[in-house]
């Protein structure tokens, strides 16, 4: 079986494999309707809580972009798609990470949720990133307009689609598949995750 690594090229968006763990929420037709109505909340052990617009995270960070490998933990579906973004590191240090916090509870609009460690976020700043382009286009809809989280090395289930919150916490948050399915917390492309 190839690998992600093996096969040349950026992916077309048209052949890039989407599951909609909960369906597409209402909101992201809404949000492609009328992008201003798009606001994405960093909550959590941050007081009061932060909010930011699409054009905040258009234009108060600085774009990243990056050929990153979108994966299914089935190891079937794959695809190389570049992104742009902001780094999920800088959003975070403009709001103010307080002491004591150790993940980030990413949620979409759909209800999905998952997490990361704040440690992998510092460590791998570039791999994390607030996209809201693929392959140098807008965000499709399939794909988590306006914006979705992407996490270099990590399965699919770590790019959480129509982002709306980032929660910072203390504690061992466990996202959906962490923690109703027991997979993988690291989530790490080529390792089993259960």
């Amino acid at each position: 079986m190839s690998r992600p690594e093996d096969i040349p090229g950026i992916t077309p968006v048209s052949d890039l494999f989407t599951y909609h763990i909960f369906g597409t929420p209402p909101e992201a037709r809404r949000f492609q309707e009328d992008p201003a109505a798009y606001a994405l909340t960093i909550s959590g052990l941050v007081e009061p809580p932060a909010r930011l617009s699409l054009d905040d995270i258009r234009s108060d960070f600085e774009p990243v972009t990056a050929d990153m490998v979108l994966q299914c933990m089935t190891n079937v579906h794959w695809g190389r798609i570049r992104v742009t973004g902001a780094k999920l590191v800088d959003v975070l240090e403009r709001v103010g990470v307080p002491a004591g916090a150790v993940k980030v509870a990413a949620r979409g609009a759909d209800g999905f949720d998952t997490n990361l460690r704040l440690d992998d976020i510092r460590a791998r700043p570039g791999a994390f990133l607030l996209a809201y382009a693929m392959n140098d286009a807008p965000l499709p809809v399939e794909h988590g307009f306006p914006v979705r989280l992407a996490s270099d090395g990590k399965y699919g289930y770590k790019w959480p689609k129509w982002l709306v919150e980032l929660k910072l916490v203390d504690y061992d948050y466990k996202g959906h598949y962490e923690g109703k399915r027991g997979w993988s917390d690291a989530g790490t492309r080529g390792r089993r995750v259960t």
